[in-house]
């Protein structure tokens, strides 16, 4: 297996397991909303940049998912159905970390950000060979 495709692994391995968190943080008492979206966010990242590693494509280390998925697009245009839904996690980064932003995500936006976190996830893994998956 090419070098490249083990870091392709690792990459997806860290989406998986932010996805893992989400859902044991959405399962959890008492229910913390902020960490399910957090790490929903962090799933839609990661399996973003295993895509372009994967395409030996350079990628800002950014947390902004738009940027990410504009170059996903260049290489794949079917990526363009993901941006909808992927966009708005990119504030699950950063807003709700920090008390003084904004009052915690609902449930309904908690189950919203898992749900697109899963179908980014699926949608990437379905665009890579077999072999890069964890």
């Amino acid at each position: 297996m090419p070098l490249e495709w083990e870091l392709v692994r690792e990459w997806l391995a860290r989406a998986q397991a932010d996805l893992q968190g989400a859902e044991v943080a959405l399962g959890g008492r008492p229910l913390i909303t902020e960490h399910v979206c957090f790490h929903g966010q962090q799933a839609v990242e990661k399996a973003l940049k295993a895509f372009l590693v994967y395409h030996g494509v350079d990628f800002p280390w950014t947390h902004q998912i738009g940027p990410l998925l504009d170059l996903c697009i260049e290489q794949n245009g079917s990526f363009s159905r993901l941006v909808t839904a992927a966009v708005p996690l990119t504030e699950y980064a950063v807003r709700f970390r920090y008390p003084f932003f904004s009052p915690p995500p609902s449930l309904e936006q908690a189950r919203a950000a898992l749900a697109t976190a899963h179908d980014v996830f699926a949608f990437v893994t379905a665009c890579l060979p077999d072999e890069t998956r964890p």
